[in-house]
């Protein structure tokens, strides 16, 4: 076996996963490098830890000096013993030098820790039902690009792996505290200024409707999630993480 194939998911949590970006703080923030620069240091402190694709992504929609960290799972390749997760760091397309401050870099930490995470939920999802794929979300909006976004997000697995990165986001955000995660999570929220989350991101895409079966669902799913959000990682034991 490939040293993927015997690589250890279940070890991987918020915490060890932070630190693997964070060991390269000082070489980063608050230099003037180039993206290549930044891109070079970023990719070599994920490789040297955990097996997984690292992408340099140009994206206009990136605002400009800020960078922003993604992924994806690919079961065919999974099912392969192949690489299958891919962690794209995006940059402004404009851009040529990138300038990290410690609040932005310690924002970027933790984007890329749930991140990963979020992936090997899926990784899970997949091994767990032998690679069958499931449908999108059956979306009847009107607009074409809300229909999108919906069957995006009311998709049974992205509920699941969105719901853990919403836990992990508000206790976060909340100090730890059940009740406020619940409280938040209940309150109309449409017409006020708070920073985007992945929480706001499901009520934006659903209209803000709390009765809607998506939001419903996800709002569950969440707070099924809290226990494990308190010591960082989705899963209770390594059954379909590792082989």
């Amino acid at each position: 076996m490939n040293a993927y194939h015997n690589f250890d998911w279940f070890s991987l949590n918020r915490d060890n996963l932070f630190y693997i970006l964070y060991s390269i703080k000082d070489s980063i923030v608050g230099k003037t490098l180039t993206i290549e620069q930044f891109h070079v240091k970023a990719a070599a402190a994920v490789r040297k830890f955990i097996p997984v694709i690292v992408k340099k992504v140009k994206d206009i929609k990136v605002e400009k000096g800020c960078i922003w960290v993604g992924g994806a799972y690919y079961s065919d390749a999974d099912s392969d013993s192949k690489k299958c997760i891919s962690i794209d760091f995006a940059y402004n397309k404009n851009d040529k030098i990138v300038q990290v401050s410690n609040r932005k870099f310690l924002r970027l930490c933790t984007g890329f820790a749930d991140t990963v995470l979020h992936e090997v939920i899926h990784m899970r999802q997949y091994r767990r039902r032998n690679w069958r794929v499931i449908p999108d979300y059956p979306s009847t909006a009107k607009r074409i690009e809300q229909r999108e976004e919906q069957s995006y997000l009311g998709c049974r697995d992205e509920i699941d792996a969105y719901s853990f990165n919403i836990a992990c986001e508000l206790m976060d955000k909340f100090n730890f505290s059940e009740k406020q995660v619940i409280k938040y999570m209940n309150e109309d929220q449409r017409s006020l200024r708070r920073r985007h989350n992945s929480y706001r991101m499901y009520l934006k895409a659903f209209a803000h409707d709390h009765n809607h079966p998506v939001i419903k669902r996800l709002k569950k799913k969440v707070v099924s999630y809290i226990p494990q959000a308190k010591v960082g990682k989705p899963y209770r034991n390594s059954e379909w993480i590792n082989y």
